[in-house]
């Protein structure tokens, strides 16, 4: 695509974004109120000891290298084209990783002929608790961010997670800037920590789209 035709889409973008802006303050405005309907969910507090352990890391890879113990058996919900799976494959060594997407067509062809990879295409929260005969070592969450979606997944990695095992939550974050919409995972994970899984590692991302590992109990 030219400049000129990119400088067109991105004016009708902010247009509308201008537009959206001033509904907010008309809402606002006018039942003096802030527009709380936009969000996917109500996140409750997190319990105060479920931090003790917790760290900081600059980026989501980063952060996987440090909390993840190489060699164990993983699983990513949502691949898209695979290149996190790649990062996870190389980076994690692990013996086996199951790999959950609605699709496998987009998903690159180094990541599907890897000996390594079992993937299962459909519901991600279907398939892994469908998984009954294996447990896992650590799981990566980043399928449907919905509330309802995310909260599905969280449910079947939580039976299917050992003791003590990783439950890694992409896009920590209430609203999706790329996207503009709403996003539920902050609740799904405060949810969690409430009920007994611990905070073990938070990963910043420039754009806001936060990771987040939390424990579960040993």
């Amino acid at each position: 695509m030219n400049h000129s035709g990119d400088d067109v889409l991105q004016k009708a973008v902010m247009d509308r974004l201008e537009d959206f802006q001033a509904s907010i303050r008309t809402y606002r405005r006018t039942t003096r109120r802030p527009p709380t309907f936009l969000r996917d969910g109500v996140a409750p507090r997190m319990r105060d000891d479920a931090f003790a352990k917790a760290r900081v890391f600059p980026d989501r890879e980063t952060m996987m290298l440090d909390v993840v113990a190489k060699g164990g058996i993983g699983a990513e919900l949502g691949v898209q084209a695979g290149n996190f799976s790649r990062f996870l494959l190389d980076g994690l060594a692990p013996s086996r990783l199951y790999l959950f997407d609605l699709a496998a067509d987009p998903i690159r062809q180094d990541v599907k002929a890897d000996p390594r990879v079992s993937l299962h295409i459909g519901d991600s929260s279907s398939n892994l608790a469908a998984r009954r005969e294996t447990v896992f070592d650590w799981i990566y969450i980043d399928g449907d961010h919905s509330l309802t979606g995310a909260r599905k997944d969280a449910q079947a990695a939580l039976q299917r997670i050992r003791p003590g095992g990783l439950l890694i939550f992409n896009d920590y974050t209430p609203w999706s800037i790329a996207e503009a919409m709403p996003y539920g995972v902050i609740p799904v994970v405060n949810e969690l920590v409430n009920e007994g899984l611990n905070f073990e590692a938070i990963a910043l991302s420039p754009w806001g789209y936060f990771d987040v590992t939390l424990r579960a109990p040993g």
